[in-house]
């Protein structure tokens, strides 16, 4: 609220101060003109004022703080600002892949069944935007981010996921691709098996 009220604010003295030079260059050509045409020539100089970058800033930002404001009040969540969420999803991006150009290929997914309906999977990579509020699909079944853990083997990203509550409201959804993982008890049984055969 803080953001809008701030540049709502210095956008209204921006756009008076511009009103009132725009006013005195026109005054010559307003003399003896009507009420409607003054209207329209006002609305014309708003309109030239949003031209400028500095303008449509402030009233991005005037914006953005209102979507944010009601996004916490409404969803109780934190609503990232547009461009700061482009910004780290660009860098995640290039940071991903200059990881996958080091490491060379991806391993593949271990997936393990827990009780009580919940999934594991461990990873190589992080799962971008799997995080409480993202629905993610398997087979048919929706499940959500009970917890993610880290370790330090070849597949450190750890994510554990519970069955989707009925009532959840779905604000994003993403479908894992179960055919590229391996269960861990397989993983399991054929490490056992090269180890025996060594």
């Amino acid at each position: 609220m803080a953001q809008f009220l701030l540049a709502t604010l210095v956008s209204i003295i921006r756009l008076k101060s511009y009103f009132i030079v725009r006013s005195h260059q026109m005054a010559a050509h307003l003399s003896g003109s009507n009420e409607t045409g003054q209207a329209i020539l006002a609305l014309l100089v708003s309109l030239e004022y949003l031209l400028y970058p500095l303008s449509l800033f402030l009233l991005y930002l005037a914006v953005a703080g209102v979507v944010r404001f009601l996004g916490g009040l409404l969803t109780h969540e934190v609503v990232p600002d547009f461009l700061v969420s482009v910004f780290f999803k660009l860098s995640d991006s290039l940071s991903r892949s200059r990881d996958r150009r080091r490491e060379g290929p991806a391993r593949a997914h271990f997936f393990d069944r827990l009780p009580e309906c919940r999934v594991r999977i461990a990873s190589s990579t992080v799962k971008p935007g799997w995080n409480a509020s993202i629905t993610i699909g398997i087979n048919g079944e929706w499940f959500e981010l009970e917890r993610e853990d880290h370790n330090t083997s070849t597949r450190p990203f750890v994510y554990v996921l519970k069955p989707s509550s009925p009532g959840k409201v779905l604000r994003g959804y993403q479908e894992y691709d179960i055919a590229s993982a391996v269960s861990a008890q397989a993983a399991r049984t054929s490490s056992t098996e090269g180890n025996a055969s060594t």
